[in-house]
């Protein structure tokens, strides 16, 4: 197992540099199937991003779906950041609290914030 950074990731993603790009995809394409590690945290790296650089909630959402379904990425919490990613493409909510929302209902933990949208989604979810 290797754990792959957001450089890699996102160069893979955007194909946006010729160089770091072509690399990204011999990596990718070199690896078996769930060796490349993609953390939460990288993954919440890849999010704010790609939003800065001005992609919308559904560009992101695709992008996320498009690391899910390769095979050769395996996640820290895969059903965590896939319940994350469906947030990020219903809600206006950021990143962080898709994925405690999402945290919570995978886990079945109560979330307590003073976030009155978060505690909305939240009270949705739950129902």
């Amino acid at each position: 197992m290797k754990i792959v950074d957001t450089n890699i990731v996102l160069r893979w993603l955007l194909a946006d540099h010729n160089e770091l790009s072509a690399k990204a995809e011999k990596i990718v394409n070199k690896s078996k199937p769930s060796t490349l590690m993609v953390t939460d945290v990288i993954v919440a790296e890849i999010v704010y991003v790609l939003i800065g650089l001005g992609k919308n909630r559904t560009q992101v959402f695709e992008a996320i779906n498009l690391l899910i379904r390769t095979i050769e990425f395996k996640f820290e919490n895969e059903s965590i950041i896939s319940k994350t990613n469906q947030y990020i493409k219903i809600t206006k909510l950021d990143f962080a609290d898709c994925y405690l929302l999402a945290r919570s209902i995978v886990e079945k933990n109560e979330i307590l914030s003073f976030d009155n949208a978060l505690n909305k989604e939240y009270i949705k979810s739950v129902s």
